[in-house]
């Protein structure tokens, strides 16, 4: 397996272009359509930069395509060979490694004790309300509300939601634990790890 070091708006956008050749403003409307920047980071400044930096890894090639009336040509980008071997090792790589990239998050607690109990339980409350947002704009993904949906595509989402779900309930158990261990602690905090 050859190592690309793609990053994942790279390799969401050359997964578009291996789907079929597109030019910026078709994947733009794409990654709106599909809900993708749920799990990329993909701006549509950034769309064409991308679309340039996998060209000058060989990824991806472009051509001028006429355009259907008057106006001017488009630059229509599309998968090279060696995009497609970049993208399956890419994908293969997504699947089979679990990481989930968590470090603000983990900053965030290492560094707890600068926040009085009152901020800690207001952030606490502002990440759930978000997290339960996040839930809620799942449920009502197309992926789960139009018949005949792409199977993966709906675990893609369903996916997603369960985690999300999951780091709700742990944000839930963490607060009330802090909160107890305050009230049995005075301000102290939490004295044990949970």
């Amino acid at each position: 397996m050859t190592e690309y070091n793609l990053s994942n708006a790279e390799l969401a956008i050359l997964s578009l272009i291996a789907e079929q050749p597109r030019h910026g403003y078709e994947l733009e409307q794409i990654i709106e359509e599909r809900g993708m920047r749920n799990w990329t980071e993909v701006a549509f400044s950034s769309i064409y930069f991308l679309l340039n930096g996998l060209v000058k890894k060989g990824l991806a090639s472009s051509t001028l395509q006429p355009a259907a009336g008057r106006g001017p040509a488009k630059k229509v980008f599309s998968a090279t060979p060696q995009g497609y071997k970049a993208l399956h090792d890419g994908i293969y790589l997504a699947i089979s490694i679990a990481d989930h990239d968590n470090q603000r998050f983990l900053l965030g607690l290492s560094c707890l004790p600068l926040l009085s109990p009152a901020e800690v339980q207001k952030a606490f409350h502002e990440r759930m309300d978000t997290l339960s947002a996040k839930i809620h704009e799942f449920s009502m993904h197309p992926a789960f509300t139009t018949p005949g949906f792409p199977p993966h595509v709906r675990a893609m989402f369903g996916y997603s939601s369960a985690l999300i779900r999951t780091e709700l309930e742990w944000s839930k158990q963490f607060l009330d634990y802090y909160l107890k261990g305050l009230t049995q602690n005075g301000k102290t905090g939490p004295q044990k790890t949970i």
